[in-house]
């Protein structure tokens, strides 16, 4: 980094103390925060859809874009504007009829031509005061039509698929008394694909991803993953990873499990992340953190979807806004948003507070970043440590000043 960006760094870096004097009159108990879980509401409806399906099923269901990809098991928040209040009223009563909602992400090109892949989804509960739902995605389905009059779409149920569960397929009868091994040798002989090794690949992969993400996510709850099937496990690690919507979507269109968790394993490993359109370095993977009962999905209150990485630290950046606690996804939380230093692009938010651990943390929106894996260049993630080291100097010594005053 040249020294006029280091001064401007500096600038930035000494102004952030004036603006943490203005949270002092801020009242988070007072402030209007936006329950987008729907918890602790009487408003809320809640769902149990017991509907069972059936690969390669198909049905008419309605359909619904929204600004993120869904994964099976994955629970998105979702909220309306009053002039979406019809297409609200259809999903509810969708749900209430032991239903499902299509979901598809409406700004993949792929999903405007058909057919294309999309996910099948249920409503868990919903608050018709402020037009807000929680679903949560079931099944990977195929849409093949559309009933634009009455909002529905006409899908087919797409089968989960972990490759060695195919074995029996390709075996002839009198193979039914050999052992595992044997079959899986033969399958191989006949069809020329892995099947006595691939398990093993899968498995080693996914153990590949666990180390990759343990530091982020924790052990416990990987290995509780892992130990649901690779299934499972493959739509949890599509979540986890560190890309945009392009390429979750890529994820979601895979047709195998194992498939899906190789594609997904180059994309858990992550060293530097990086402006989207100037390439300014943002973050170190060290910076990467979780905060406890947090969710990495959150909507605001347009109805945006927004997919977001937690950051102890970052650099290269400058605050757009003055701070607020109005439509916070994090309670006792102000939010200020920030932008790229250089080019001025929208990187995410700054949160902080007065009377929570910890006292400052950042949320990037994937889309605003590039996520590179540069193991190699050393000199550069150095330098990037020490910028951030300097702007953490200066923002403790701001904060100790604050401290001060509040003692005063």
């Amino acid at each position: 980094m040249n020294q006029e960006n280091d001064q401007e760094l500096n600038e930035v870096n000494n102004d952030h103390g004036d603006e943490r004097d203005h949270l002092e009159g801020f009242n988070p108990d007072a402030a209007h925060r936006f329950d987008y879980t729907l918890q602790d509401n009487e408003n809320r409806e809640n769902y149990k859809n017991e509907a069972k399906l059936v690969d390669y099923g198909t049905n008419w269901f309605p359909i619904c874009g929204v600004s993120a990809v869904c994964f099976p098991e994955q629970q998105l928040p979702m909220k309306f504007n009053e002039d979406e209040q019809e297409l609200y009223d259809r999903l509810v009563a969708s749900a209430r009829a032991n239903g499902f909602v299509v979901l598809f992400p409406s700004d993949i090109r792929e999903c405007d031509t058909l057919p294309y892949v999309a996910t099948l989804s249920k409503v868990v509960q919903a608050n018709p005061q402020t037009l807000s739902m929680e679903l949560m995605g079931v099944h990977r389905c195929k849409v093949l039509s559309y009933n634009l009059e009455n909002g529905e779409a006409f899908v087919q149920l797409l089968p989960e698929v972990e490759i060695p569960a195919l074995l029996s397929k390709h075996l002839p009868k009198y193979s039914r008394r050999y052992s595992m091994y044997e079959k899986r040798s033969l399958a191989t002989r006949i069809t020329g694909y892995p099947f006595d090794s691939l398990r093993d690949i899968s498995r080693n992969q996914a153990e590949q991803c666990c180390l990759e993400l343990n530091g982020m996510i924790g052990e416990e709850v990987l290995q509780q993953a892992l130990n649901r099937g690779l299934t499972y496990f493959s739509y949890f690690i599509s979540q986890q990873i560190f890309s945009n919507r392009e390429t979750e979507y890529s994820l979601l269109k895979e047709d195998s499990a194992n498939t899906r968790i190789a594609a997904a394993l180059k994309y858990c490993k992550v060293s530097i992340g990086k402006c989207r359109r100037c390439f300014a370095p943002i973050f170190l993977n060290e910076n990467i953190m979780r905060l406890p009962e947090q969710t990495m999905t959150h909507v605001n209150a347009h109805g945006f979807v927004h997919k977001i990485t937690l950051l102890s630290s970052i650099t290269n950046y400058v605050r757009a806004s003055a701070p607020s606690y109005e439509f916070t996804w994090f309670p006792d939380y102000a939010w200020i948003i920030i932008q790229c230093v250089g080019c001025h692009q929208h990187l995410g938010w700054e949160y902080m507070s007065m009377t929570r651990e910890p006292q400052r943390f950042f949320g990037i929106q994937r889309e605003g970043v590039q996520f590179e894996n540069d193991d190699g260049n050393i000199y550069q993630q150095e330098n990037i440590a020490e910028e951030m080291e300097e702007d953490n100097s200066d923002l403790t010594e701001s904060s100790d000043s604050l401290s001060d005053e509040e003692s005063d």
